[in-house]
């Protein structure tokens, strides 16, 4: 989605105020292993400043991913508040740039998401996996094959306390 800043970069206008709805290609949800996403509400102003422009904008909206342990769905909130610097010229390596009196404002969003997303996605702290063996969720229950759950190269061991 385009913003066209022509009004703020001539000086007709000293901000620009929007409100847009934004929906997350496949290609992205794919990359940052999402299931799925809700439309992401984003309101926010560009303001001349200087030479430049800055853009200051709030974005909400859900993000569906599996269980880093045990691929049960998780949904996260993002909900955060970004500012950049927009620059009429060849971006310098803090701003972004302006194409034809407009920016694009798909990659800032995906880049907000990708600097707010955890590292780690959980269903919970305690989240136990999958057994290795059967795949069974350990969350619901100990498996059958729970004791059969030793790595071969660690069998010798087993014994060297007499258990």
């Amino acid at each position: 989605m385009y913003l066209e800043l022509s009004k703020v970069i001539t000086g007709l206008q000293s901000q620009l105020d929007f409100q847009l709805r934004l929906s997350l290609d496949d290609r992205f949800l794919s990359e940052v292993n999402a299931v799925k996403a809700s439309e992401f509400n984003i309101q926010g102003t560009v303001k001349k400043v200087d030479k430049g422009l800055t853009l200051s904008f709030a974005y909400d909206g859900n993000m569906t991913f599996a269980c880093d342990r045990c691929l049960t769905e998780v949904k996260l909130n993002f909900n955060h508040i970004a500012e950049r610097e927009l620059a009429d010229d060849e971006a310098g390596d803090d701003s972004i740039p302006i194409v034809d009196h407009q920016v694009d404002l798909m990659p800032i969003l995906e880049e907000e998401i990708l600097l707010n997303k955890p590292l780690q996605i959980l269903c919970s702290d305690d989240c136990a996996g999958l057994c290795p063996k059967c795949g069974k969720n350990l969350n619901n229950g100990i498996c059958g094959c729970e004791d059969e759950r030793i790595d071969p190269r660690l069998e010798a061991l087993k014994n060297l306390f007499g258990h």
